[in-house]
């Protein structure tokens, strides 16, 4: 990761506007097996990690569920990675931005939306052999 982790003084303007508690909300329209997820709960934001923690409902049961990145910045980007620091995307200054990830077979594209201090949302659609759904997330901070 080089000299950009971990994040310290030189944090972007991007990350430190989005550092704090943010109520999520996210629904996944699963193409795969005709269902729908619904996913509410929090994320925190600190300058090293991104992590949701909330509860996952399906037609059938509700479990607890939770998802942590790790984050570093530098050169106008906030770098997400997942828990073993491979990288995941890069997020620019952008209002709107586009992202690509190839995980393995599957492929995650995916939106951002910015759309002032207070909220946000992120739309991917993920396609691979056992993978073929949409879901998008709504964040308004606490």
């Amino acid at each position: 990761m080089g000299d950009a982790w971990p994040p310290g003084a030189a944090e972007n303007e991007r990350l430190r506007s989005y550092l704090g508690t943010w109520d999520v909300r996210r629904k996944i329209i699963d193409r795969l097996n005709a269902s729908f997820v619904l996913f509410e709960g929090q994320a925190f934001v600190t300058p090293r990690q991104f992590e949701e923690h909330g509860d996952t409902t399906t037609d059938y049961t509700t479990l607890r569920s939770s998802r942590t990145y790790a984050l570093s910045s530098g050169a106008g980007n906030v770098v997400v990675y997942f828990p073993d620091l491979t990288e995941f995307v890069r997020i620019g200054d952008g209002a709107s931005q586009r992202l690509v990830h190839q995980c393995g077979p599957d492929l995650y594209r995916g939106r951002l939306f910015f759309r002032g201090p207070d909220t946000w949302a992120e739309m991917w659609h993920v396609q691979g052999p056992r993978k073929h759904y949409v879901s998008l997330a709504h964040y308004r901070r606490v």
